[in-house]
């Protein structure tokens, strides 16, 4: 697959953006997953090493699922890291915080435990399953695990641990990297994958909350669409709302340039996923001009800038510079 994105990257960057766009996106059903095929909530899900999708399926798992959905709304998914990772097979987390290497992990606020549900899902590569205790098949609560390759096993082991959702498009391809980065022992948990730390073991002068894989979750619901765009501090990405003309709407995450001598914009395609339905206040693209209006943007929740104008500057790269804003 990389090698045919590769060749149609070449053949496709004389084009104008828009219709490059169209080209990449569309004609990868693998790998950016259409409309059609999710049927459930999608959760926006922000990590040090990039960001992916989880399409909830509520209504396989109604009491699974809902609990997750729960603990994202709230917002106690916010600042957890990815706790553990099992030979590239699987990542953990939706458990712990972590502000200092004195204190250690510390347990997030959880609800009442829920009974193991039979969801009719099976433990298959992609998929998410709520985590429970060894011994205890209905004491879950707040943590989960995503497959990282099939393994029926998970059905039906230690009472069996319950599918809910899937990761979607090429977002997989952001927890396989987690699943290899470089381990540590962290308190009790014997394998915590980390990101710019090359030790075996934690050195307090040297590890911080900045060494994890920190993790932000949102749904991506008509409140967070208000705005255009919402900058992500965590990832350093701009997630847009685009309207795609006669080929539909996505959302798609921009990483953002910090280094450049002008503020400028790349745009992630193997992040962009399908909106189903158009949202208020979509950005659009002219392909003639190469511009890119971004009506407003969020940060933090709030709106900040409005009538944000790029241009295209390297096709190639999907690269946009700031021109003007409000």
């Amino acid at each position: 697959m990389r090698k045919i994105s590769r060749a149609l990257h070449v053949q496709f960057n004389k084009l104008p953006f828009r219709s490059w766009l169209f080209a990449v996106i569309f004609a990868f059903p693998l790998c950016i997953f259409s409309a059609a095929g999710v049927a459930g909530t999608v959760v926006e899900v922000q990590t040090s090493l990039g960001v992916f999708f989880i399409e909830v399926d509520e209504e396989a798992a109604p009491v699974t699922a809902g609990n997750f959905l729960n603990y994202v709304t709230s917002g106690r998914y916010n600042n957890t890291f990815i706790h553990g990772t099992t030979g590239g097979s699987l990542i953990r987390g939706g458990g712990y915080t972590y502000d200092s290497c004195t204190v250690g992990p510390e347990h997030i606020p959880t609800d009442a435990p829920i009974a193991l549900e039979e969801t009719g899902l099976s433990n298959l590569d992609g998929t998410i399953a709520a985590l429970h205790p060894s011994g205890n098949a209905d004491g879950a609560t707040s943590e989960w695990f995503i497959n990282l390759g099939n393994d029926t096993g998970l059905d039906t082991q230690d009472g069996g641990y319950a599918v809910f959702g899937r990761v979607l498009g090429d977002g997989l391809g952001v927890v396989r990297s987690i699943s290899v980065a470089n381990v540590v022992r962290l308190g009790f948990f014997l394998e915590t994958p980390t990101t710019n730390y090359f030790e075996t073991g934690v050195d307090c002068q040297l590890f911080s909350r900045d060494n994890l894989i920190m993790v932000r979750m949102s749904v991506l619901d008509d409140k967070k669409a208000a705005a255009t765009a919402d900058f992500e501090p965590l990832t350093q990405s701009l997630g847009v709302n685009l309207d795609l003309g006669a080929a539909g709407f996505i959302r798609i995450p921009f990483a953002v340039d910090l280094n450049a001598t002008q503020a400028a914009i790349r745009a992630q395609l193997d992040a962009a996923v399908d909106l189903q339905q158009p949202v208020p206040n979509m950005a659009s693209y002219n392909a003639v001009s190469g511009r890119l209006h971004l009506p407003s943007i969020a940060v933090g929740g709030e709106i900040v800038y409005r009538n944000v104008i790029f241009d295209l500057i390297d096709s190639a790269t999907a690269t946009f510079e700031l021109r003007s804003y409000e």
